[in-house]
């Protein structure tokens, strides 16, 4: 058996020895792309002179929008799979700007050539008047619509939906007492260490894309109704991806101008972001939600009220929608509270878009239930602990409806908060601590509690096929880039068919290889892509011993199977051999396709972090320990590896990282002020996962991991600052001179 063990990762070897192949890597002739980007945040596009631009050397084509409109036939829209276009005001986006720019690095043009480094020079000659406008960079201020950002549309409220269960009214007027919060997100940079990347090539009226990207099928499907294009026609290849974390699901409008500038020449086109466009490509986060709660004296969460401002920036990208819609769906996170009321609005601001980043909406959610949490504690002078034990859903209420209709599949929330807390020594730690203060010393330990929605449909596929050899490739429409789960895709299957993990091959990532595909996002590789790549290997086993009944001339109901040999009484076929058969005989080849229907489930856990703060404010997290129920666990290693990552991520929001806007729009960071967490400031980790966790109904048993640290972890980390510190902080990042 391999499942439930931390088997090696299986593909790793060209990363260690720097072998992989990344979008920039490929070596094929191909153009390269720059951008000439708008310095302002708002402005209309007067005149824009490219004739010194075209006497650099080398120097093919400058491209506007005008030049490349007669190839696009829709603009970029949004993620229909989940989100609800009718819920939203918005304007389809253009690859380049038309008459008009809406943040500072808008691209306006694209300069085209042989040697990316004269482009450059080129890119500055290119000539723009811009007549510049009032520019909004405030949620508050663009709720307001004094600065309307798109004219069409005469507001800039994108969204605005109020959630609403139960008696709010009712429940604040029974109340003990009333407690007013404000809880803000701040906006981070996702910063994968592969900034985006995409070569086009057309010829024959044939698309093919090399593409840094999480949905290649999606992408695909993009391309197709961008430009009108048959999907039969647009072949779209993910090459080895260094890192998304969500960001590289949507499709920018350099990906768009790219395709176009191929088809428009008839050459190939290539582009790799620079880190300061990938900066401005990629933003994420960024709401605050202002409101107040009511409570019974022992701590009983009775209702929320309030209203959840979210910005997302100059346009509504693919991903953004899901922040304003999810959010407040998962406010009420794993507790009991049934009266609530959130008015869920969304605005357009002058500032880069907005996209999905690790956790997308969960995180915020978890941020702003266990800060409500950890208020009500404080406001009672009840500790951490016992305001969950209060609020938790109770096992026997399980599968378990929230106000908002979601359905938790499964789980004991109260049983593990305490199997958890104990197993992290928590209550050992919090002693520890008070003695430390009572020595002078700034240190603090902070708990929270998590429920994940993960595992999202609506489908999966996965195709299994042995070789005339009694080899077997995987293809899965999963896309692993970075987490290792080919290698728990290759453990599921090779135990599926009882055969060694050496003779399985996982692929994926190829629309021409891979018949159909979703993706890796929202944690549900695992659970979703194994799960289907599970059933077709179930399904080819069963065509294996029909096929090794006809070899040994007996019914499929005598043929028994284990571990790679077949037996009807006293006749033996090893797996090779009946492989081998199956291509000889009346029906040849071994192999099955599986497209499995899913839906969501609800991973689960407590988080606990240690922290030291200095004379000078700056927070260094020393300890990470957490403890979680993900369903199946196929292997720990790839678990516990996703848990580090996640909350390694967690202490950069916390403490460290956010993108600072000016206010003219500005983006005010480079990478030399935008601190992402290094080894330096990663904490001793200690992680564990349910001895006896609740599966989900995917045939894994598997619920997910890969965001569940970044979605608890800034909530643990901040209550652990609050314990060093004796303050009280509702915002990410905290700042050193907050602290002091």
């Amino acid at each position: 058996m391999y499942t439930g063990k931390p088997v090696k990762r299986l593909y790793d070897d060209k990363f260690v020895n720097g072998k992989s192949t990344y979008v920039d890597d490929i070596k094929i002739p191909a153009l390269y792309a720059e951008f000439v980007r708008s310095p302002f945040a708002h402005a209309v596009i007067k005149r824009i002179d490219a004739s010194d631009a075209l006497k650099v050397p080398g120097v093919v084509a400058v491209l506007t929008y005008n030049d490349i409109a007669p190839l696009i036939k829709d603009g970029i829209g949004i993620w229909t799979t989940y989100e609800d276009p009718k819920q939203w005001k918005f304007v389809k986006r253009k690859p380049l700007a038309d008459k008009k720019v809406r943040y500072a690095g808008e691209p306006v043009a694209v300069v085209i050539g042989t040697d990316r480094y004269a482009l450059r020079d080129a890119v500055e000659r290119v000539q723009v008047d811009y007549e510049e406008l009032p520019a909004v960079v405030k949620m508050e201020e663009a709720l307001e619509d004094k600065v309307i950002i798109h004219e069409e549309l005469g507001t800039n409220v994108a969204f605005d939906q109020t959630f609403s269960a139960g008696d709010v009214d009712k429940a604040f007027s029974s109340a003990d007492k009333v407690i007013p919060l404000e809880i803000t997100n701040n906006r981070l940079i996702p910063s994968p260490m592969e900034p985006r990347g995409i070569i086009a090539r057309y010829e024959e009226g044939s698309l093919t894309v090399w593409y840094s990207t999480q949905v290649p099928h999606t992408a695909r499907a993009e391309f197709a109704r961008i430009f009108g294009m048959p999907t039969s026609k647009i072949r779209v290849i993910m090459p080895d991806v260094g890192g998304a974390f969500g960001s590289k699901v949507h499709i920018t409008p350099e990906d768009v101008t790219v395709v176009a500038s191929a088809i428009k020449l008839g050459r190939p086109v290539r582009w790799t972001a620079t880190r300061t466009e990938e900066m401005l490509a990629s933003e994420a986060r960024h709401n605050t939600f202002k409101g107040e709660v009511a409570v019974k004296k022992d701590g009983t969460l009775l209702g929320i009220r309030g209203e959840l401002l979210v910005d997302l920036g100059a346009y509504l990208t693919y991903t953004a929608p899901l922040q304003p819609a999810l959010i407040p769906l998962m406010v009420p996170g794993p507790y009991r509270v049934r009266d609530i009321r959130i008015r869920s609005r969304a605005v357009y601001t002058n500032t880069p878009p907005i996209t999905m980043y690790r956790g997308a909406s969960r995180p915020e959610a978890t941020f702003i239930i266990e800060r409500i949490m950890s208020i009500i504690a404080d406001e009672l002078k009840l500790d951490d602990v016992t305001v969950r034990e209060v609020n938790l859903v109770r096992a026997v209420d399980m599968p378990y409806t929230n106000p908002f209709g979601l359905k938790y599949d499964s789980g004991d929330y109260l049983g593990l908060l305490r199997e958890g807390l104990r197993k992290l020594k928590y209550e050992e730690l919090k002693r520890w601590a008070e003695m430390e203060r009572k020595r002078g010393k700034k240190v603090g330990v902070g708990m929270a509690f998590y429920l994940e929605i993960s595992g999202f449909g609506p489908w999966e596929f996965g195709e299994v096929r042995v070789t005339e050899t009694g080899d077997v490739i995987v293809i899965t429409g999963g896309t692993p880039h970075g987490q290792g789960t080919e290698t728990a895709i290759a453990q599921v299957v090779a135990d599926t068919l009882q055969i060694p993990i050496e003779r399985v091959k996982v692929v994926w990532g190829d629309t021409e290889v891979v018949a159909s595909s979703m993706g890796t996002y929202g944690s549900r590789t695992a659970a979703a892509a194994a799960s289907a790549a599970m059933v077709a290997a179930k399904e080819v086993l069963e065509k294996m011993k029909k096929a090794a009944a006809k070899l040994l001339g007996a019914d499929v109901q005598e043929v028994s199977y284990s571990n790679g040999e077949f037996v009807v009484g006293n006749k033996k076929a090893t797996w090779d051999e009946v492989a081998s058969f199956a291509y000889r005989s009346s029906e040849p080849g071994v192999y099955a396709q599986v497209t499995l229907p899913g839906d969501v489930t609800f991973p689960y856990g407590v988080h606990v972090a240690v922290v030291e703060v200095d004379d000078y404010g700056i927070i260094r997290v020393r300890e990470y320990k957490a403890y979680d129920d993900i369903g199946n666990v196929i292997n720990p290693a790839l678990a516990e590896g996703q848990i580090h990552g996640g909350a390694t991520q967690a202490v950069g929001q916390a403490l460290y990282e956010e993108a600072v806007i000016s206010e003219n729009g500005q983006l005010l960071n480079t990478y030399a002020d935008y601190f992402i967490p290094t080894a330096v400031e990663a904490p001793k980790f200690e992680t564990y996962f349910a001895e006896k966790p609740h599966t989900s109904a995917y045939p894994t048993g598997a619920k997910g991991v890969g965001e569940a640290a970044l979605i608890v972890g800034p909530a643990a980390i901040v209550r652990a600052v609050e314990d060093a510190t004796g303050k009280r902080f509702t915002k990410t990042p905290i700042r050193p001179e907050e602290v002091i």
